[in-house]
């Protein structure tokens, strides 16, 4: 008997998925030319099933499909207890799972019930996967607009710690932007990392949409972080879409001691000029809105120099190579903004939100806010 027939073989194939793309083609195709390796792994993917991914999709397989079966690959191993495990490798298993399953949908452009199904499913695992790290509390804030979600993570050691509410914009949503609530919590700051009204589980499990009054929402939000930093001094980073939302967001309630934006984009209803992204849009404001309430919604975001009045220490992310916000849109953002403290960061080749450069981009935002709230923090002690 040949030694090979002893050896016992784990395999770790790729799914079993004979069928191609077919009436997904272009839509997988779109993902390929949005999803590069480090954009998916700033969604928090792991290395490997990103590569899986990407290679899948390259051969014409599915996007949405593709992503869904390494899913389930993943949730089966954790879930089989014939295989050696620990608590830790199996939530790593969950958390894998749940990157995949919130990625699988990012080129749905409609709220379907697959689509919620499916959101629910990632949020379970990731609340799985968290549920032994006593830094993580998911939580629920009670607003006007109805009900957000948040993900609270909060650094070991005897608190209070200052606040920095973390928001994302059209695609990267809570659970995707875990990696720069991380870098924060390791700078000694409690990450609020949120589903503003038409995100994430904001949208999907509690119904809060867009609306033209979204802003009324975050007085609540505001008074949710400054009772968790219970005297310590409170700021906000906001990417992309959100990168404008956070400085309307200061400028109507001017609680925050410093404000991020990570490639803002100053006029979100220019883009509903684009019309499969204009889709994508609108399903923030409901499952049926008409065109005039999504243009509304999308208006009362923009970046219109009479509604940025907040004063508070500004800091601008901006990469030379973003096709959506440029750098003189970003420094035109940055002219009119009345700090008397402000500045841009620009990032040869950086891209939209600075996906290629995860270290330097998280070295730079937790240690200028850290800069400027340690004042106020050596001040409440």
């Amino acid at each position: 008997m040949s030694s090979t027939a002893l050896l016992t073989v784990d395999r770790f194939p790729f799914p079993d998925m004979e069928a191609r793309a077919g009436g997904d083609a272009s839509v997988t195709s779109a993902a390929l030319r949005q999803f590069t390796l480090h954009r998916l792994l700033a969604y928090g993917l792991e290395a490997g099933d990103a590569l899986r991914l990407l290679e899948l999709a390259g051969e014409g397989r599915s996007w949405q499909r593709s992503a869904l079966a390494l899913a389930d690959q993943l949730s089966t191993r954790a879930e089989n207890s014939e295989l050696p495990r620990t608590r830790r490798s199996q939530a790593r298993l969950y958390g894998r799972a749940s990157a995949l399953q919130r990625i699988s949908q990012a080129m749905v452009l409609d709220n379907t019930d697959d689509r919620k199904r499916t959101y629910a499913a990632a949020a379970a695992n990731f609340t799985r996967a968290r549920a032994d790290d006593s830094r993580y509390e998911h939580v629920v804030i009670d607003t006007v607009g109805g009900p957000i979600a948040a993900w609270v993570i909060t650094p070991d050691d005897a608190g209070p710690h200052p606040v920095v509410l973390v928001h994302g914009g059209v695609d990267g949503w809570s659970m995707d932007w875990e990696g720069l609530a991380l870098a924060l919590v390791d700078e000694g700051m409690c990450a609020v990392v949120i589903d503003g009204p038409g995100q994430g589980e904001t949208r999907f499990t509690h119904q809060h949409y867009l609306t033209p009054d979204w802003l009324d929402a975050y007085l609540q939000v505001c008074g949710f972080l400054l009772e968790r930093a219970a005297g310590m001094p409170v700021a906000t980073v906001g990417n992309s879409m959100a990168g404008a939302l956070v400085l309307l967001i200061a400028s109507r309630y001017p609680v925050f001691s410093a404000v991020c934006s990570n490639g803002p984009v100053g006029n979100m209803a220019a883009q509903l000029a684009r019309p499969t992204y204009a889709r994508k849009l609108a399903s923030f404001c409901g499952d049926n809105p008409t065109d005039d309430q999504v243009h509304e919604a999308f208006e009362s975001m923009t970046l219109t120099a009479d509604r940025i009045t907040s004063t508070s220490p500004f800091l601008l992310l901006q990469g030379d190579a973003d096709p959506m916000v440029s750098v003189d849109d970003g420094t035109k953002i940055l002219e009119s903004v009345p700090s008397a403290d402000k500045r841009m960061a620009l990032f040869e080749g950086g891209e939209h939100v600075i996906n290629r450069y995860p270290g330097d981009k998280h070295h730079l935002i937790s240690t200028w806010l850290r800069d400027r709230m340690d004042p106020a923090i050596a001040a409440a002690k």
